[in-house]
C-alpha cells in the first residue's frame, strides 16, 4: 500500500475524491437515500467550493492521486453561514436538493427527517452552536474529517487534525468544535485522543440530561 501524505485540497483534481470518501464513510444512522446525497450538501460541498483553503486532503500520489481521506472546515463558522447562505445556496441544483417547502412527489423527500436535511441546506444548519453565539465565539471554526476504513488507525486523522488546527489557528481561530453522532463510539475515543472534550453548553434544553448533545449529536469542542 502507498504510504499517503497531506497536501492542500486541489479544486482541479479532488472534488471527486473527496465526495467518494464522503460516501464511503457516511456514518450508518445516515446511510440511505436520499440523506446520504442530501447530506453531501451539508458537510462536504460548501466547505470545498467556499474555503478550499482550510481543507486538507490524505493523498497517494503514485503511481496516480487518489484522495483517502480529508479534513474540511471553516476558522469562521459565523461568517461561513453568512457566505453558504448567499454564494453556495444559489448553486444548489433543486431537483436534488428541493428547497424545503417545494412539494416532492417522491415520497422520501417528504418524511420529517428529509425535510429537515433539506432545510439544513438551505439555511446554513452546520453547527450546533449557531444558536450560542457566546459559546460559539470560544469555538469560531469547525471542522469534519473523514478517512477511508483502510487507512484509518495509522496516525493519519492524528495529522490531519493537527495540521489542520495549525492551519485556523493562522486564521486567528482560538476554538474549534464538531458535531458528530453520538452514538459512534469509534469516532468519539479518536476525538478525544486529538484533545476533543464534550461541549459545555446544554443544548437541548436539558431534555437529555447532559451537555453537548441535542438528539443523535453530540458536540465536541478543543481549545487552540
Amino acid at each position: 500500500m502507498t504510504t499517503p501524505s497531506i497536501r492542500p485540497y486541489d479544486p482541479a483534481r479532488d472534488f471527486e475524491g473527496g465526495l467518494d470518501v464522503y460516501f464511503k464513510t457516511v456514518n450508518s444512522a445516515l446511510n440511505y437515500e436520499p440523506t446520504c446525497t442530501i447530506g453531501s450538501y451539508l458537510w462536504y460541498m460548501p466547505y470545498v467550493a467556499l474555503s478550499p483553503s482550510t481543507c486538507l486532503v490524505l493523498s497517494t500520489d503514485s503511481p496516480t492521486s487518489r484522495v483517502v481521506g480529508y479534513i474540511i472546515g471553516t476558522s469562521s463558522t459565523s461568517s461561513f453561514v453568512t457566505r453558504w447562505r448567499s454564494e453556495f445556496v444559489p448553486t444548489i441544483d433543486s431537483a436534488i436538493v428541493p428547497p424545503p417547502n417545494t412539494p416532492c412527489s417522491d415520497p422520501a423527500m417528504q418524511t420529517d427527517d428529509v425535510k429537515n436535511f433539506r432545510a439544513a441546506v438551505y439555511n446554513a444548519d452546520c453547527s450546533m452552536l449557531l444558536p450560542y453565539p457566546e459559546v460559539l465565539a470560544k469555538y469560531p471554526a469547525h471542522v469534519h474529517i473523514d478517512i477511508l476504513p483502510e487507512f484509518q488507525g495509522k496516525g493519519y486523522g492524528r495529522k490531519l487534525v493537527e495540521a489542520w488546527c495549525e492551519k485556523v489557528r493562522e486564521e486567528g481561530a482560538t476554538g474549534v468544535h464538531l458535531d458528530m453522532v453520538k452514538d459512534n463510539v469509534g469516532g468519539r475515543k479518536f476525538y478525544e485522543k486529538v484533545g476533543f472534550g464534550v461541549c459545555e453548553q446544554v443544548l437541548d434544553g436539558g431534555e437529555s440530561g447532559e451537555t453537548g448533545v441535542n438528539g443523535i449529536v453530540l458536540t465536541m469542542v478543543k481549545k487552540l
